[in-house]
């Protein structure tokens, strides 16, 4: 059987017809599953034969969550009551018959724990096995995100860790706050400015200068 830790196979670009549906979490928040849709679907049109009129696109379902109750359950540091919330959205997507489960989130990866014990047959390509795969080598790594990934983590951490991927993160709490305000205030509604990305740009500066970090993770 397929386990969670196995990465799901492709069929070769000549076999459509063995496609798997992707089953992709999404609403934490909506703009990270227009990124996953766009990306699953662009880069599939890459790698498949053209289709008899148009490019192939691959078999994807979606469930999307309220983002604003996902919060509340962070904010109030309810980890069992989010993991959850997020599980139930796990569970439409399998009864959907999806092959394999992707969650558009970092911070959303708290409930993997949960989804391998519950459903044992369900692959996940965890998001932390994919950044494994693209900084292998570059040492030490600093990580940006939602307070609670950065305070604890640990089901990221953990799952870098089994790479011998170390993870450092700003230590201040009021550069957490930050990060977390204009992840929920600004990058949630997909808006971009100039003064927050610089702000992101020097977080990781800084990670790189006092705590030795050779790449960066948001």
């Amino acid at each position: 059987a397929r386990t969670a830790l196995s990465r799901p196979p492709m069929p070769s670009s000549q076999d459509t017809s063995a496609m798997l549906t992707v089953g992709v979490l999404t609403g934490v928040s909506y703009v990270s599953g227009i990124d996953y849709y766009r990306g699953i679907n662009e880069r599939a049109m890459k790698l498949l034969p053209k289709g008899s009129v148009m490019a192939r696109n691959p078999p994807i379902v979606m469930v999307s969550l309220d983002c604003d109750e996902y919060v509340a359950y962070l904010t109030a540091k309810d980890d069992a009551g989010v993991k959850e919330y997020l599980f139930r959205g796990v569970q439409k997507l399998h009864a959907a018959g999806v092959d394999f489960l992707v969650i558009a989130s970092n911070t959303a990866h708290i409930c993997h724990e949960l989804v391998s014990e519950r459903l044992p047959t369900l692959p996940v390509l965890h998001i932390a096995d994919c950044m494994a795969a693209a900084i292998r080598g570059k040492g030490r790594v600093g990580l940006l995100g939602t307070e609670p990934t950065m305070r604890d983590g640990s089901w990221l951490k953990s799952r870098l860790a089994l790479h011998g991927i170390e993870v450092c993160c700003p230590g201040e709490e009021a550069d957490r706050r930050r990060c977390y305000d204009i992840i929920c205030q600004e990058l949630s509604y997909d808006v971009f400015t100039e003064a927050s990305r610089s702000f992101f740009v020097e977080l990781v500066r800084r990670l790189h200068r006092v705590e030795g970090a050779t790449a960066g993770v948001i």
